[in-house]
């Protein structure tokens, strides 16, 4: 079993969080300097026209102003990638969990009235949900949808993160092939 924590999602996961920070200190370092830049106007001192101050304070206030600017404009980029970064993280945490399994996920491990969170829709994107089933199928477990049975999703069982049954979540199939410590208990007795 490979580490998690070198894949290739988390080692892209990880370059992505340090761009982020590196974002996120750039954006507080450009804030910072803008506003010292507004220390010449901290006492409220309007701008006196015709005062030989007059041109050098307009020119400092619009430093000031774009130096704001660029540090909102940093702050937004930042933002966009740390949640870049989240979501590439969150596919990686999917892709451990995948990677961890003893075994694939086959029809004998579901009953009807399972809870089980699955992956939608692309491998690229942490998109779960959670859903009862219904019936298990050769190929795909039918879902409860909720709406009477004209909208029960089905989805492969290659989708499927985990499974509760009873209040107990198995996110490894391989975990239900061991002997519980009460099969044992009762082949002794």
């Amino acid at each position: 079993m490979a580490d998690p924590a070198n894949t290739p999602g988390q080692r892209h996961a990880d370059q992505l969080r340090q761009r982020a920070d590196g974002l996120k200190e750039d954006a507080e370092h450009r804030s910072e300097r803008a506003s010292g830049m507004y220390g010449r106007f901290a006492g409220g001192q309007p701008l006196l026209v015709g005062h030989h101050s007059y041109k050098s304070a307009l020119r400092d206030r619009d430093r000031a102003d774009n130096a704001t600017r660029r540090a909102i404009e940093a702050r937004q980029e930042a933002e966009r990638a740390d949640q870049k970064a989240n979501q590439a993280q969150a596919v990686a945490d999917l892709a451990a969990i995948e990677q961890a399994r003893g075994r694939d996920w086959r029809r004998s491990d579901f009953q009807p009235g399972d809870i089980v969170k699955v992956r939608d829709f692309r491998r690229d994107m942490a998109v779960t949900s959670v859903y009862r089933v219904k019936r298990a199928n050769l190929k795909t477990l039918t879902l409860d949808g909720g709406g009477g049975g004209w909208d029960d999703p089905k989805r492969t069982y290659d989708r499927v993160l985990s499974r509760t049954r009873d209040g107990v979540t198995v996110t490894d199939p391989s975990q239900d092939d061991a002997p519980s410590a009460d099969a044992h208990e009762s082949a002794e007795g």
